[in-house]
This record gives structure tokens, C-alpha cells and sequence, in this order.
């Protein structure tokens, strides 16, 4: 039960307020009690069925989960949230999410559990403090609407209101913190209501005041007189706000007046909700920029023509323009004859021999400039030739000592320093050119890049529709793709089951049986018979989405994204159990593409690193990243008793092999490595088959 004290303020006129407003509380119960505010635009389509929907579900969902943690109860009607509201727009009202103003929570005990989108705000009211707890959130993805829960304990005369934005915008927070810190709720929204007094009628309130009681607030005095608010439900008896007031007259008699909602006020706001008003407006204002514009063209225009005209029709015109020009020119040259030929002979020999001595000068300077910026380009030449000779050497020494990471680090330096370089002459160019070969030869030789010019093609996969994924087993091959799952057999797919909308396959290494999973399933494949067998086990409850599985030790694990989770799902019989979740450390897993098993697990994000997880728990893995770093979408994989990662990098057309020290053993590429999709491995580790689009390649390992 509660140990909290909590008032709503819900003022609200159905036929003049421009919002839809709504406030529901649940029955008290063991787990606490139900809280729902909700707000939205007016629309013309009827929106109360919807929000009746949304209460309906969320109180059926809090009623009859299991579960008695409060805040985990919370996820749990959130999620159910995030699934119903975009699929109960169906008169699809344009950014519908984008208009609701919801707060959702549970109040238990001394405690608080809520999250909201819209422009709500909360305030907590602590130690003469006020902290926001709630912002304005509008900006959210469709698919996962609420993401954040925030909680708290509140102590003894702490207190949280939590409001539509029209209270804060009538009322300041200073105001807001102490009535609330010296009244009890009830007596708090009774002084609330009474500053809102003088309101328009199509302004609504929507508020929640929840206070931890200390033995200092304030009531309303019982000798004060009545005044009630209509809420929006004549029938609910928490609607009804009771105010207290009292008037003393000489005589120790008492009136009583009652305080009126209604009044007249003009709102010239409002004519911007009108649309006839919009479109009078947008009208006008378009006018008025049109025939500024056709004024503007009318008035260039007709200067242009105008001395058009007279150019082609008036001699006068034309000759004057002509003198005007010429006489302008002539002034000028003039003024400048006449300074000079006023000076006197030695002032001209002077002015002469300045001139001449100054571009001697200027002529010599630039030489000399010259020479100075070709000696400084050569000297700074020879000493770049020599800081790269001396790290060539470095190179040398550190491949002397294995150490390939220092050794690509001054490659690729080296490199950076001969492209900043510029030759000025045929010698330099040529000892450029040499050494630039010199250096990539070096940094392939580091980096074990190894070109491909014609990979073996097995297979040619053009009548698949997307191939997906690809598993070899007892020297068959296994693909998945948009609609199918084939076997390839004399060189053609053949279509053992169709499995429409299919998004991974993964081998059961100790059955005869591959594991398919769709968008809500997961189905076993019988080799044997070649078909889908009747029985599917369910996914965990956290378990929303498959990005990769795989199967070791015959428990199957699954990479959820989504949930930024690992499940487990144990063998039982010919099936699997219900998941647990398998993933210990909190990690953020929503960037990652695939992940492999060989008794520690592998995670690859698209970010290019590798993640290595033991027992559920992140475990140290120095690797060797190469260079360019792997890009998006890569996939890696391995089995037990490989000493090798294998992985494919589509972005860099390119297939790299790491040792599990993380040192990179062998890459390659190709200009046929154009779509790399999937890839799967002999077991003896003698080859690699590359799905790579309409195409199955083979790679030859080098020894």
C-alpha cells in the first residue's frame, strides 16, 4: 500500500478546451497503484476510443502480470505500450505520436516509478530544492516509443508534481515549490485552483501532486466556505475540487460568493486555430510579396527599356552617353598628364630613376625569393628522404622482432610523409616513384594482403533471390535465402523446404539438423526426412528480434540487438528449452552484426571491433585491427578447435584471418569480393567458401 499522499488538479471544459485530456488512477493494490495523465490535440476524427483502448490495456496488463516488482512491472506495461500506439492510429492522423502528452507510473510505498513523452514536465520538491525530472520528448523512434524510467524514494516532506505544460505556463515554479511545500496535496491543488481562477475555459490543467506528509502541512480550515470545480466526469468524486474562502463582515455575519469559470475573454491567439483566418493570412501575404516582386520587374524592366528606346531612336541619346564617357576618360588621363608635366626636369629625372631603381628592385627580390623557396623545398626534400630512409630501417628492425603493429604504423606514416612530398625535379620524381613502391610492397608484406585475381567460382547462385546465409555440413552446402532453403547438388540448388521470410541458419553440429529462425520463430530442419519438424520451442520473454545464432555444446544462443542481450536456449531432447539470459556484463549491443563460439564467444560490431565474452562476462582480447579497420557488416566465425578467426569485411571487399592472440595471419582481396554476404569454413582450414552475392567462391588458405 501507499504510504504517499497524492491530489490530481484535472480542469478541464469539454466543449471549449482545444486539447483532449484524460486522467485515470487504479484501484490501490499490494503492488502499488496505476497512474495514467494523457493529453492531445483536438482532432476532428473521434480520438476517445483510442484512449479508452490505452487504459483498457494498460490495466489489464497490471492487473494480471505476475510479476510484484514495481519498476520491472512498469517495463513490462511500457513495452506493452511501445507495441499497441502505432497500431492504433487507424485513421492515420498525421505525427499522431508526435501529439500525445503521456506520463505513465506506479506509485508503491515511499516510492515513485514513471516515464513520459510529450511536453509534460515533473518537478521534485526536495530540501527547498526543485529539480526537473521531466523534459519535453518529442523527438523519439516509433518503434520503441518509451525508453527511460525514472524512480526514486521520497523522504519525509519531499514532493512530485507532474504536469501538463499549461500549469507551468500560468503558475512559476517558485510559486509552484511553496505551496506545495506548505500544504498538504488536497489543500495544495485547492490553492492551485484558485490562482487558475480567472483563466480562459479553453485552457486545461492536468496535474498530479504526490507528497511524503510531514507533521507540518497545512489543511484547509473546515470553518471556510465551498467552492467546486467541475471536472470532465460529473461522476467521479475526485473530480470535484473543494476550495475554502471566507468573508468577515462588522457584524460577525458571513456572505458567501461563489467563484465563476466562465467569462468572457477574447483571445486573438486563437484566430491563428481558425483555418479560414490561416488562409486569409498565407493569402495575403503571398499577395503582398507578388506584387512587390511584379513592381520590382515592372520598374527594372522599364528603365532598361527606356534607354533602350532612346539608345536605338535618339541620336542626342547616344551622342551624350558617348560624351559623358569620353569626357570622364579624359579628365582623368588629363589630371595626370598635367601633375607630370608641371614638375620640373630634375623632379622628373628623380620620379624616372625611382621607378627604374624600384623595379630593379622588385626584379631582384623576386629572384631572390625564388631561389630561397627552391634551396628551402630541397632542404626540406633531403630531410624528409632521410627521416624516411630512417624509418625504413625502423621498419626492418621491428619485423626483425615480430612486431608487425609498430612496423605498419611507420608504413603507413612513411606513406603519409612521400604523398606530402612534391618533386621539383626528373631525379626527385624518379626516387619518389621508387620509394613509394618500396613502401606499399612493405606494408603488404606486413599486413599479409594477399591479391586475388580469379577466385574458383563452385556454384553459380543466380536464380536464389537474396541469398542470406550459407553452412556447410558433411560436404554439403546449405543456403538460406529470401524464400527457400536449398541444397547444392551437381552443381544447381535444389529447394529442400520453403521458408518464406527466413533470416538465419545455423548448423547443429552433433544431429543431423539445421536451426531456421524467422521474425517471430524459431523451426528445427530434419536432414533426415528433409522436413520441418511439428514442434517449435518459444523464445525467452526478453527475446524480441534475431540478428545471429549459433549452436555449442547443443545449447543454442541467439544475438539479440534489439534487447541488447545474449540468450541461452539448453538442449531438451530433440529441441530446446525455454531462454535465459546468457549475457552477464552490461554491455550495449545494439551495434553488433554476428558472433561466433569455440568456448569463449566472439561479438562483431559494425563499428569494426571485436568483443570477447567468457561466461557471460567481457574478457581481454588485444587484436591486431587491421588497416583499413574493418567496416560495417562484417561477419566472423569459428569452431572449437580452430586456432583462427575468420572474417569478412564487405565494405573493404576483403577476408581477414586473426590468429586467437589477435594477430592478423593472412587477409585477402579482390575486385570480385563485391558483395560478400556469408562465408563458411573446411574443416580442416584448408579453404574458405565465400557466399558473395549470386556467386560461392573458393579461398585457398595459405599454410
Amino acid at each position: 500500500m501507499s504510504h504517499l499522499e497524492y491530489n490530481k488538479l484535472f480542469v478541464h471544459d469539454h466543449i471549449n478546451a482545444r486539447e483532449l485530456s484524460e486522467v485515470y488512477f487504479s484501484d490501490a493494490s499490494e503492488r502499488g497503484q496505476l497512474f495514467l495523465i494523457l493529453e492531445t490535440p483536438k482532432n476532428k476524427i473521434n480520438q476517445q476510443p483510442m484512449i479508452d483502448q490505452i487504459i483498457e490495456a494498460l490495466t489489464h496488463h497490471f492487473i494480471s502480470s505476475p510479476q510484484d516488482d514495481p519498476e520491472l512491472l512498469l517495463e513490462e506495461i511500457l513495452q506493452e505500450l511501445n507495441q499497441i500506439l502505432p497500431e492504433l492510429n487507424t485513421h492515420k492522423i498525421k505525427n499522431w505520436l508526435q501529439t500525445l502528452d503521456i506520463v505513465v507510473g506506479i506509485i508503491h510505498q515511499d516510492s515513485v516509478y514513471l516515464a513520459s513523452i510529450g511536453n509534460v514536465g515533473g518537478l521534485l520538491i526536495h530540501s527547498n530544492q526543485t529539480t526537473q525530472i521531466l523534459e519535453a520528448n518529442t523527438d523519439f523512434d516509433p518503434s520503441k516509443i518509451f525508453t527511460d524510467i525514472v524512480s526514486g524514494q521520497l523522504d519525509t516532506g519531499d514532493a512530485l508534481i507532474i504536469s501538463t505544460n499549461a500549469l507551468f505556463d500560468y503558475i512559476s515554479e517558485e510559486k509552484i515549490k511553496r505551496i506545495i511545500k506548505k500544504y498538504t496535496p488536497q489543500a495544495a491543488v485547492v490553492q492551485f485552483k484558485q490562482l487558475l481562477d480567472t483563466v480562459p475555459d479553453f485552457v486545461t490543467f492536468n496535474s498530479l501532486v504526490i507528497k511524503r506528509p510531514s507533521g507540518h502541512d497545512l489543511d484547509i480550515p473546515n470553518e471556510q466556505t465551498q467552492i467546486s470545480v467541475q471536472s470532465d466526469d460529473d461522476n467521479d468524486n475526485d473530480g470535484i475540487i473543494e476550495a475554502q474562502s471566507t468573508i468577515q463582515t462588522k457584524d460577525h455575519k458571513t456572505k458567501h460568493r461563489k467563484s465563476t469559470r466562465t467569462k468572457l475573454v477574447f483571445d486573438k491567439d486563437g484566430l491563428k486555430n481558425i483555418k479560414i483566418f490561416q488562409i486569409f493570412v498565407q493569402i495575403w501575404q503571398f499577395a503582398k510579396i507578388y506584387f512587390n516582386f511584379v513592381a520590382k520587374i515592372f520598374t527594372t524592366t522599364g528603365h532598361y527599356i527606356k534607354n533602350a528606346w532612346l539608345f536605338i531612336f535618339s541620336s542626342q541619346y547616344r551622342q551624350d552617353r558617348e560624351s559623358n564617357i569620353l569626357q570622364t576618360s579624359q579628365k582623368s588621363i588629363n589630371k595626370r598628364v598635367n601633375w607630370f608635366s608641371n614638375l620640373s626636369w630634375q623632379k622628373k629625372v628623380l620620379l624616372i630613376s625611382v621607378i627604374a631603381v624600384l623595379l630593379i628592385f622588385l626584379q631582384s627580390l623576386v629572384f631572390l625569393t625564388q631561389k630561397q623557396a627552391i634551396n628551402k623545398q630541397e632542404d626540406a626534400y633531403d630531410k624528409s628522404i632521410q627521416a624516411i630512409n630512417n624509418s625504413l630501417n625502423e621498419v626492418e628492425a621491428s619485423l626483425i622482432y615480430d612486431d608487425e603493429k609498430r612496423a605498419e604504423e611507420l608504413l603507413l606514416n612513411i606513406q603519409d610523409m612521400l604523398d606530402s612530398l612534391e618533386s621539383s625535379s626528373p631525379s626527385q620524381e624518379e626516387e619518389l616513384n621508387t620509394a613509394k613502391e618500396q613502401a606499399v610492397r612493405m606494408l603488404n608484406k606486413v599486413r599479409h594482403i594477399n591479391y586475388v585475381d580469379s577466385p574458383l567460382e563452385l556454384f553459380d547462385l543466380s536464380e536464389l533471390n537474396q541469398s542470406k546465409q550459407i553452412v556447410q555440413k558433411d560436404g554439403q552446402f546449405y543456403i538460406l535465402d529470401q524464400e527457400n532453403l536449398y541444397i547444392l547438388e551437381e552443381q544447381s540448388p535444389r529447394v529442400l523446404t520453403s521458408y518464406p521470410n527466413g533470416k538465419t541458419l545455423a548448423d547443429w553440429p552433433n544431429k543431423n539438423q539445421l536451426i531456421i529462425s524467422g521474425d517471430q520463430e524459431y523451426v528445427i530442419f530434419n536432414l533426415d526426412d528433409q522436413q520441418i519438424d511439428s514442434f517449435s520451442f518459444t523464445q525467452s520473454v526478453g527475446n524480441t528480434s534475431v540478428q545471429d545464432m549459433s549452436i555449442y555444446s547443443n545449447n543454442l544462443y541467439v544475438l539479440d540487438t534489439i534487447a541488447s542481450q545474449i540468450f541461452k536456449y539448453p538442449e531438451r531432447g530433440q529441441s530446446f528449452s525455454n531462454g535465459v539470459n546468457w549475457l552477464q556484463d552490461d554491455i550495449d549491443l545494439s551495434d553488433a552484426n554476428s558472433f561466433t563460439l569455440d568456448g569463449d564467444m566472439y561479438v562483431m560490431f559494425n563499428s569494426g571491433q571485436i568483443l570477447k565474452l567468457r561466461k557471460g562476462s567481457r574478457d581481454i582480447f588485444n587484436y591486431h585491427q587491421p588497416h583499413p579497420k574493418l567496416g560495417s557488416k562484417a561477419i566472423l566465425k569459428t569452431f572449437t578447435d580452430s586456432d583462427y578467426l575468420y572474417i569478412i569485411d564487405p565494405d573493404n571487399q576483403r577476408v581477414a584471418i586473426l590468429d586467437k592472440e589477435g594477430n592478423i595471419k593472412d587477409q585477402y582481396t579482390s575486385l570480385k569480393f563485391d558483395n560478400l554476404v556469408d562465408l563458411a569454413i573446411d574443416q580442416e582450414e584448408k579453404a574458405i567458401y565465400l557466399l558473395n552475392g549470386n556467386h560461392l567462391y573458393l579461398l585457398a588458405i595459405n599454410e
